[in-house]
């Protein structure tokens, strides 16, 4: 092992160690006289410097993201997945108490004969809408474990604009698919296209590795599909073609928030995120007014 770095804080050990893991090379910390020293392979030494000196420089950072650490380390604790399990929940519980669960399910869930007649809002409208409480809270929890981490990994934007855009995308398709036998509801295809986000996310990743590692991440994907594709009513082609529409976007959606960095691109990509959002409510509202 050779040291690369001596005299760190803490806080800047455990940053350089995650951007060293970001990019496959391994490495630990050893206490120092001065502080933690952090060691690696001499193989990966100047590789791992190199690495450290690009991330620091191209966030001008010195020691300024090191209040965010904490936060970044955690894929779970993003607001704006919580805020999606929020809307999720309280459209849930408000079309309960109206008594009218079952119209809202006909009026806006991902019919394929429908869609193939035009009203594409519906592989939209279909992601808020949920049979019961338990189809809700399994599809809340994949939300925090899948969702969480994608919105983490883009931004506050860009990670609902993908989620939203990977699930319309699966639930078009397999309306497609499925000819006119067909009525979907429930955000499980945008919690399968989170699923599909992360592993395109691990594939897209720079370094030194082998390209059985680049498809494991897919293969460890669909398995964990597999088996949460299971129960009397799921659909379970919802769900493949959620995730493989959350591979496929991936594979060109991180690679790109990765270079564009304009500080304006998380709320503009935010404001399409709610502009499409209003415009497929709208055009359901507008196509099947509930009475």
């Amino acid at each position: 092992m050779k040291r690369i770095f001596a005299g760190r804080s803490s806080e800047t050990a455990d940053l350089i160690l995650l951007i060293l893991a970001s990019q496959n090379i391994a490495a630990q910390k050893r206490p120092g006289p001065e502080g933690i020293d952090i060691m690696t392979s001499v193989e990966q030494a100047a590789a791992a410097k190199l690495q450290v000196a690009a991330y620091f420089k191209e966030n001008q950072a010195g020691e300024k993201p090191l209040p965010a650490l904490p936060v970044g380390t955690s894929g779970f604790t993003t607001p704006a997945a919580f805020v999606i399990m929020g809307v999720l929940t309280a459209i849930h519980i408000g079309i309960n108490m109206s008594g009218t669960r079952w119209e809202h399910i006909l009026a806006y869930g991902a019919s394929a004969m429908y869609i193939h007649q035009g009203e594409t809002f519906r592989a939209i409208t279909a992601l808020f809408l949920h049979s019961d409480t338990a189809h809700l809270l399994g599809n809340l929890a994949g939300i925090f474990v899948f969702a969480g981490p994608v919105i983490r990994l883009s931004g506050y934007g860009t990670g609902p604009f993908f989620l939203l855009f990977a699930a319309t995308c699966g639930n078009l398709i397999n309306a497609r698919f499925h000819g006119t036998a067909l009525l979907s509801i429930g955000a499980s295809t945008a919690v399968m296209a989170a699923a599909g986000g992360l592993a395109a996310f691990q594939m897209t990743q720079k370094g030194p590795m082998r390209k059985r590692d680049r498809i494991m991440p897919i293969i460890a994907g669909a398995t964990l599909m597999a088996f949460l594709s299971h129960g009397e009513n799921t659909d379970v082609w919802a769900h493949v073609f959620g995730f493989l529409c959350g591979v496929t976007s991936g594979v060109f959606f991180f690679p790109l928030t990765a270079t564009c960095r304009h500080p304006a691109r998380e709320p503009i990509a935010l404001a399409i995120t709610l502009v499409i959002l209003a415009a497929a409510l709208t055009a359901g509202y507008t196509t099947t007014p509930m009475p």
